[in-house]
């Protein structure tokens, strides 16, 4: 038993150490990484087009510009089943704290949609956001 004592003694310290490095806090002003959270979608019906289409925007809440946003488009029924999907880009690159554009064709069948950021390019840190030192 004393002896198990002391081998979880022997282990308690360098574990505790290793854990409190693990445990530090990050700088505050830290770049924010790209993600599909940092990527915020917003749409609607377009109401005075010929043609009718879903029109929307992306929100980059990052540090970084992106470019190559690939959204996946799903529509569901009355009944909230789905119905189709398809996917759309948004136009150009989108840079740190910058929104970027996207038409797509309405589903046959949707009346509501369920359109996320499925893919997307990280370009560069945007230079005007200042970093920790």
């Amino acid at each position: 038993m004393e002896r198990l004592c002391r081998v979880v003694r022997r282990i308690s310290i360098p574990l505790g150490l290793v854990l409190m490095a693990f445990a530090t806090p990050a700088p505050a002003q830290a770049p924010v990484e790209p993600s599909s959270e940092s990527l915020r979608v917003t749409w609607q019906p377009r109401e005075y087009s010929i043609v009718p289409v879903i029109e929307g925007k992306v929100q980059n809440d990052s540090s970084f510009r992106v470019s190559a946003v690939r959204l996946r488009v799903e529509g569901f029924d009355e009944s909230g089943q789905p119905v189709g999907e398809t996917s759309t880009w948004t136009f150009g690159s989108i840079a740190a704290g910058g929104q970027g554009h996207f038409v797509v064709p309405p589903l046959p069948r949707a009346k509501t949609y369920r359109i996320t950021v499925s893919a997307f390019d990280r370009i560069s840190r945007d230079p005007s956001i200042p970093q920790s030192p």
